[in-house]
């Protein structure tokens, strides 16, 4: 049997409910439970189990204890408020309630590691693979929206493509690959397409990742910010504008999903992933589909409230290694 550790999965307790922890853990291992992502941080407070915490080893869940030093989450000032508008609240974070627990689990945790000859099987980094060979630099241009300029992770190294650069440099030792951040807080596809020609196409890319989405599906009085239309529309304008440009790999991210309480959540989130599906198939290029791997976390019970920072949309860094996941299917062809 494997013997694997879960590292920084992260909750959040509302008194003493049991959440279930996302593999089953192996008892009398070493467990850990801290209030950040990283062991080692400084300012880190480290809790202690069956003082703070509780674990039940045999129905794999973990909560909170009575007098535990661990933030109540049921105290935070939107719980239980359906459709909120977080303008409305000062603090609408939950960096206060956020921990972060390792422990040993016999499950394979982040499926089986990229090797080298992953990524050159798969046909989509030709042009980054060539260059990575050469010892050359790329450029590797991060553009999106918040989600995508790294929103809510701690440092540059959580977010979900700081993650995938290290996956390469691990993998290519000569490689050096600087990352260039175009995303803009906020925005939707027509920011992106409106820019793309003067924020990316002169920068000669080796690979782009393109990830959109969150914010077009934000429901507004007159609908949906973008279309499903224009969102496609929109997205090929981008993928165009940059393979006309260079020989550049590109790479489609697909959004989380969003806290189903707040007031802009439209519910049709998955439908936005799935013309990025298309296009990807359409195009040939690669979809890092982080929205399926997300589903998969809710499904297995991993609460919104445990995966996203601000409360609304911005993934924590757990939530960035569930987004970095995603890049190693899209590779193992």
């Amino acid at each position: 049997m494997l013997n694997n550790r879960q590292l920084a999965e992260s909750f959040v307790f509302m008194r003493e409910e049991a959440l279930p922890l996302r593999y089953k853990p192996i008892t009398e291992q070493p467990v850990a439970l801290r209030n950040c992502s990283r062991s080692d941080h400084p300012e880190r407070i480290d809790y202690v189990e069956g003082k703070d915490y509780i674990i039940d080893y045999e129905q794999g869940t973990i909560r909170r204890s009575e007098d535990s030093r661990i933030p109540d989450g049921a105290l935070h000032p939107m719980y239980g408020v359906i459709g909120f508008d977080h303008n409305l609240y000062p603090d609408y974070s939950n960096q206060t309630y956020t921990v972060y627990v390792d422990y040993s689990t016999e499950s394979e945790t982040s499926g089986k590691s990229l090797t080298a000859v992953d990524i050159e099987q798969s046909g989509l980094l030709n042009h980054v693979v060539g260059k990575l060979k050469a010892g050359e630099e790329i450029v590797y241009v991060v553009y999106g929206d918040s989600i995508s300029t790294g929103g809510e992770a701690s440092e540059e190294s959580l977010t979900y493509f700081g993650r995938f650069a290290d996956t390469l440099r691990s993998l290519y030792p000569q490689a050096q690959i600087r990352i260039v951040n175009k995303s803009i807080g906020g925005e939707d596809t027509s920011g992106g397409m409106s820019r793309v020609d003067e924020d990316v196409v002169p920068l000669h890319p080796a690979v782009v990742s393109i990830g959109y989405g969150m914010n077009d599906q934000n429901k507004q009085e007159q609908g949906n910010t973008t279309s499903l239309e224009d969102f496609e529309k929109n997205l090929r304008f981008m993928i165009d504008a940059i393979r006309k440009a260079d020989d550049t790999d590109i790479i489609l991210v697909t959004p989380c999903e969003p806290n189903p309480d707040w007031q802009h959540t439209s519910g049709q989130t998955s439908m936005y992933a799935d013309v990025i599906r298309q296009l990807g198939s359409e195009y040939g290029i690669g979809v890092a589909d982080a929205h399926a791997e997300w589903v998969t976390e809710l499904a297995a019970g991993k609460t919104p409230e445990s995966l996203l920072l601000n409360n609304i949309n911005h993934p924590n860094d757990y939530g960035h290694w569930i987004y970095s996941k995603a890049f190693a299917p899209m590779l193992k062809k």
